[in-house]
């Protein structure tokens, strides 16, 4: 669990605070309801009270942390340097009230029990067999937002090439490519990769894919077994003790690949975890974008499509990773990349937070879904799977059509569809 501010530390923290108000823009749940006390800069006043010796159980306080998404923008915004390990404290505090039934929250989307167990990956992998049959509307909200994708590369190439139009001719294809130099990852960077929960339960091809585009970009890649959820989803669950457990899972599972130059992580939550957990050694720590904005990629052919990006908040305030997203795009020829209104707001999705606050979730993720629909963009790439879900099912709520793909997805196209 995050230390506790001591008291001293606090009033210095919060006295670096200075009003402004720049952070009220780019918090989503402000910006949704106008409430103050909804604000990072309420939740600042409010962790005054909450760290009083018999604060801990207020229930105004920790409901307005626990519908904090913890998109971290509000730490991007501030000219102060608040740091957001105040608002994670607090959101810890609530996670903890909520597990004992200490707090009024929300009618959640989908019953606690379930929520809790959603980093297990066969329970993953059974929401996914079930997403055709899902039944009311807490179930409904759930298999709504899981996150999908192509299940075959065939398929993928078929909505690309529907949405280009016809097949451009370009870059040659995988097979006039000289296999025994890419297939098996022969390079010079020797890549331990980290599957997640998400990737090997519902999106199993992206993640294949992203590996295949690792090898062909000259990469040695192994994926370590052994491995398990990252943490996040028990963090955000008040489960701190789970999450320091699958930290030091992952961290023996990744030892056995002591030699790597790198810990690839497809998925931005995932990497934001890991990153923060310290248990990988001298390895590097990189988000799939960075990886491949660094290494030599394959020649890529011209996708003419307009694209919108939309920044993962754990990827862009959480690691600090702007620029490598928009790099790769940029380096597809004759592609158009463009940026939805408010890029800073967040989609709503925040792991499992948009199913413990359907609505408050509902309501930003329509805002999201406006926004990248007024870019008149083709299509909608991002970096996690979460964001993903949301905004598919906040396209869908509006009536609209706007594919939604995985960015790694878009890249393997480009260059080995």
């Amino acid at each position: 669990m995050t230390e506790r501010p001591d008291p001293a530390a606090l009033d210095l923290l919060l006295r670096r605070c200075v009003e402004c108000g720049l952070c009220l823009p780019t918090c989503a749940t402000w910006a949704s309801t106008g409430n103050e006390v909804l604000s990072p800069r309420g939740r600042l006043v409010l962790m005054q009270d909450l760290l009083e010796p018999t604060g801990d159980g207020d229930p105004g306080a920790l409901e307005s942390f626990d519908r904090c998404i913890g998109c971290r923008a509000c730490e991007t915004a501030c000219p102060s340097g608040v740091p957001f390990s105040l608002f994670e404290f607090g959101k810890e505090l609530a996670a903890a009230a909520r597990r004992k039934g200490a707090m009024p929250v929300d009618d959640p989307a989908v019953p606690s029990w379930l929520v809790g167990r959603l980093d297990r990956k066969p329970v993953l992998r059974a929401l996914g067999a079930l997403r055709p049959l899902a039944v009311g509307p807490r179930l409904r909200r759930l298999a709504s937002s899981l996150p999908s994708a192509p299940g075959d590369d065939a398929e993928l190439a078929r909505l690309l090439d529907r949405l280009i139009g016809s097949r451009q001719e370009g870059a040659p294809r995988p097979a006039d490519r000289d296999s025994a130099t890419h297939a098996h990852g022969t390079g010079d960077v020797a890549i331990a990769f980290f599957t997640g929960c998400t990737g090997p339960s519902l999106m199993g091809a992206t993640s294949r894919r992203l590996v295949d585009l690792l090898r062909h970009s000259g990469a040695a890649v192994r994926i370590p077994r052994g491995q398990d959820c990252c943490g996040a989803l028990a963090g955000h669950t008040g489960r701190p003790q789970d999450r320091e457990k699958l930290h030091a899972r992952n961290g023996r599972a990744f030892a056995v690949q002591s030699k790597c130059d790198w810990i690839v992580v497809e998925a931005a939550g995932c990497g934001l975890e890991l990153k923060g957990s310290g248990d990988f050694g001298p390895a590097a720590v990189l988000d799939a974008t960075e990886a491949l904005a660094r290494l030599d990629l394959p020649a890529l052919r011209p996708v003419p499509l307009k694209v919108a990006y939309h920044a993962a908040c754990h990827l862009e305030h959480g690691q600090g990773v702007v620029g490598p997203p928009r790099e790769l795009l940029r380096r597809i020829p004759a592609l158009e990349l463009v940026e939805p209104a408010d890029p800073e707001l967040c989609c709503g999705s925040g792991g499992v937070w948009s199913l413990e606050h359907p609505d408050l979730a509902a309501d930003i993720g329509l805002r999201k879904a406006e926004a990248l629909l007024g870019t008149g963009a083709q299509l909608v790439v991002t970096t996690n799977p979460g964001c993903l879900g949301q905004i598919t099912s906040a396209v869908a709520a509006l009536g609209a059509e706007l594919p939604i793909l995985p960015l790694s997805d878009l890249v393997w196209y480009a260059a080995l569809g």
